[in-house]
């Protein structure tokens, strides 16, 4: 898969995820244990920054390894912030909060993976 693909994918996942906060906003808080819709809006506001910059990036003739590298850690961060999310608010979060965060933070880790692959820094690590 092209670098160009790989970010043009993740772009549409990541605003995809943002509408589908956006547009559960009035239930899905509670799912997460939350008392207010605030901080799904912020991270919405967020992710469509953040698959604008993707949907730019993807448009080059040519993305160079330090793009793809930096979105990689970022996606790389989103997957630790799931990770830390789950550990500490397990139990305010209903089962299907928990099962829709592993599900994103997979997909998100992926990208992650491609990103990084296509940047060529999987085949320098694995002969270093």
């Amino acid at each position: 898969m092209t670098p160009n693909r790989i970010l043009t994918l993740n772009a549409l996942s990541t605003a995809g995820c943002a509408l589908a906060m956006l547009l559960g906003r009035g239930f899905l808080y509670t799912l997460f244990g939350l008392t207010s819709p605030m901080l799904f809006d912020v991270l919405a506001v967020g992710l469509l920054a953040y698959a604008a910059a993707l949907w730019i990036a993807s448009r080059q003739e040519s993305i160079s390894p330090r793009s793809l590298l930096a979105f990689a850690l970022v996606d790389d961060a989103w997957v630790v912030g799931s990770v830390i999310a789950l550990e500490l608010f397990w139990v305010d979060m209903a089962p299907f909060a928990r099962i829709l965060t592993i599900a994103v933070a997979l997909v998100v880790a992926v990208f992650a993976l491609l990103q990084f692959r296509a940047a060529g820094w999987w085949a320098a690590l694995r002969t270093a």
